[in-house]
């Protein structure tokens, strides 16, 4: 019986030690989305994708497009309850890779002069299939956070001050 209780001991033991020294893997990005945002979540990539920057120039009101970014562009980039949030240029540096810089939120770009950010900035809305923004936050719904590299397929709309506003029907999370 003594005999017994020891091995069984030792069992638990190695058992625990065992599972304390397995890697922790990172969650693939997009890997936290909801039931419900499962299906704007692309499974590969779309191909054509262009950065902010050349989408604004070139994109008109109603075209398809397929755009490439980085969740951010504020301190706060997300649109409280909905599926919506900014993303800005892959050409810009988040202030986290910029040599000497101690920024407590990265994705704002506050390195960057205001007037060339909001020139590299986008919106990005997911729609259901009437054209309304789903009602959940983004970061529930899809699984992204800050600083995340998105691929956006969607309509563009643009306003009246040239600014560019994708419908997006899908969205693809760079890992």
């Amino acid at each position: 019986m003594m005999r017994y209780a020891k091995w069984s001991s030792f069992l638990v033991l190695a058992g625990l030690l065992a599972a304390g020294c397995g890697k922790e893997e990172a969650a693939a990005p997009g890997s936290g989305a909801s039931a419900d945002g499962a299906k704007y979540l692309l499974t590969a990539e779309p191909a054509g994708a262009k950065g902010v920057l050349e989408t604004r120039k070139e994109a008109k009101d109603g075209d398809e497009v397929v755009l490439v970014g980085r969740i951010g562009g504020s301190k706060k980039p997300w649109v409280e309850g909905r599926a919506g949030f900014w993303i800005v240029d892959a050409s810009f540096k988040a202030c986290n890779e910029k040599a000497d810089d101690d920024c407590t939120t990265p994705w704002d770009y506050c390195c960057d002069p205001p007037e060339e950010l909001a020139k590299a900035k986008a919106t990005v809305k997911v729609v259901d299939d009437n054209g309304q923004t789903v009602p959940v936050d983004a970061r529930q719904l899809l699984g992204v956070k800050e600083l995340n590299t998105v691929v956006v397929k969607g309509r563009a709309k643009r306003d009246d001050k040239g600014n560019l506003t994708i419908l997006a029907s899908g969205l693809f999370v760079r890992s």
